[in-house]
């Protein structure tokens, strides 16, 4: 009785937790699947997300910090360890996703560049959005 209590207490609990922000979320989905799309081309599909840091909030400009690190033999990844990592910046500015690799220097490189055609995200679905890619 006292499980089905706890169960149903938490279902409550869990079910409120939602992302104020459906925007944010979009893009934190958007970016998280370019990187992961960018860590696959160039063969680094074992690396894991450790770490999503939101950016300074600029007018009309998000920015995403990814951070993925290559799990130890284990699969664990630990923070006080040093692992292979890769950092990745995924900005959102005027309907174009640009996905840039930091290097260890802080500059960007640019990788992976994506054009939203009208404004698709934050809005339902509609069968005329298109996205078009270009990889360097």
């Amino acid at each position: 009785m006292k499980n089905k209590r706890l169960f149903i207490l938490c279902s409550i609990l869990f079910t409120g937790c939602q992302f104020t922000d459906q925007h944010a979320y979009q893009q934190q989905q958007v970016c998280k699947r370019l990187a992961e799309g960018y860590l696959t081309t160039q063969n680094q599909q074992s690396y894991e997300l450790w770490k999503l840091e939101q950016g300074p909030a600029q007018e009309q400009q998000h920015t995403l910090k990814l951070t993925y690190k290559k799990p130890n033999e284990n699969g664990l990844i630990l923070s006080g360890v040093y692992l292979p990592t890769v950092e990745l910046e995924c900005t959102l500015k005027n309907q174009q996703i640009m996905v840039s690799v930091i290097q260890a220097k802080g500059a960007l490189v640019p990788v992976l560049n994506v054009q939203l055609q009208n404004e698709a995200i934050g809005k339902p679905k509609s069968p005329d959005l298109i996205a078009q890619s270009k990889t360097q």
